[in-house]
């Protein structure tokens, strides 16, 4: 067991959340218990997530994506309300890392991704939001989609209008699409991220680039997982990772 303050605390520190500007509020969004012996962690915060937790006697709910984002609606009503209105009932502390946890130097999303499909990966560049790794010998184009669905357990999918030769590889994780436009000028050999829009075929053909996305929710479970495990080994705390099915 540990105290809700001591594990905020080193979790705060630990992924450097104060370094790391974002859109959500990272670290504990609604308060419950004041002390924590389980937790349970998932991708993100669902209705399905929540009951799980309650159905597990959890005292806290880590997740990557929480409840509250600017730009979004703040009223608390329909499925926003059931959520907290089950949270508060079972006094469950909500805690949820997003920039930070993508960008971590040893666990994050896209360090993970690279070292899953075993990349050589370059130290992190200040204000960038991916890494960039590389193969020496180079790859083959379709080892390297085999080698992300191994890591990933996923089927991704991909727009080959890059070389068949791949050396370098740059990685961001989830929403990667609005990047395109700079790793294009980047030059690498394939980008691997988690989602397209309708531009991204387009583009990737007229710029020459191996685009893969392998899903939003698959690029970024290997970052939770991994957190889970190191509060666990830090501390006197059951943590149990769930998968919740999503197909995007």
């Amino acid at each position: 067991m540990v105290t809700r303050t001591t594990l905020l605390d080193w979790l705060d520190e630990y992924l450097r959340v104060s370094e790391v500007p974002d859109f959500t509020p990272n670290g504990l969004q609604i308060e419950g218990k004041a002390e924590i012996a389980r937790i349970i962690a998932a991708v993100s915060i669902s209705q399905d997530v929540i009951e799980r937790a309650v159905a597990e006697n959890a005292d806290a709910i880590l997740v990557h994506h929480g409840m509250f984002w600017k730009n979004e609606e703040a009223a608390l009503r329909g499925y926003r309300k059931e959520r907290v209105k089950l949270i508060l009932r079972h006094d469950l502390n909500l805690i949820a890392y997003h920039l930070p946890l993508d960008l971590h130097p040893e666990i994050g999303h896209n360090f993970l991704i690279l070292k899953g499909i075993g990349a050589g990966v370059e130290p992190p560049e200040e204000g960038s939001y991916g890494r960039l790794g590389s193969f020496h010998p180079p790859l083959g184009f379709g080892e390297l989609v085999e080698r992300v669905n191994s890591a990933l357990h996923t089927e991704a999918r991909y727009f080959h209008h890059g070389g068949d030769s791949i050396e370098t590889v740059y990685v961001v994780s989830g929403a990667g699409r609005n990047e395109i436009d700079m790793v294009c000028e980047l030059g690498v050999d394939a980008y691997i991220t988690g989602d397209a829009k309708e531009s991204t075929p387009y583009i990737s053909r007229e710029s020459g680039m191996n685009y893969i996305f392998a899903g939003h929710y698959n690029t970024e479970r290997l970052g939770i997982i991994e957190l889970s495990k190191t509060i666990a080994d830090r501390f006197d705390v059951d943590t149990r990772f769930i998968d919740v099915d999503n197909t995007l």
